[in-house]
């Protein structure tokens, strides 16, 4: 497998400030992937119960993923990373498939 991206896994912390506010941090780090597909069959159970599944990563090995609920990825040619929620992940053999979606915020 060549893992030609990075991605970085993120989850959510709160920490305290100098002043003793609580605030939300993320905390994320940087591990190498490879873009796969979303499937057909996939794309079209999921979307039956209200889910649009999107991008696809696939990490050599399945430990580098501590259950992040988020993925930050720049694609080619962007400047900013766009931020995907996980929907699922499934495990074959070493490798890990994150399947994710890109939340739409509010205006």
């Amino acid at each position: 497998m060549v893992a030609n991206d990075v991605i970085a896994l993120v989850r959510n912390s709160t920490s305290i400030d100098e002043y003793g506010d609580m605030k939300n941090v993320d905390i994320s780090r940087n591990v190498f992937a490879r873009l796969g597909s979303i499937g057909q069959k996939e794309f079209y159970q999921a979307n039956a119960v209200g889910l649009k599944p999107e991008i696809k990563f696939i990490l050599a090995d399945y430990l580098d993923y501590d259950d992040e609920p988020f993925v930050d990825y720049t694609p080619p040619g962007k400047q900013k990373a766009q931020r995907y929620r996980v929907l699922r992940t499934f495990r074959s053999g070493q490798e890990l498939e994150i399947t994710c979606y890109r939340e739409v915020n509010p205006a």
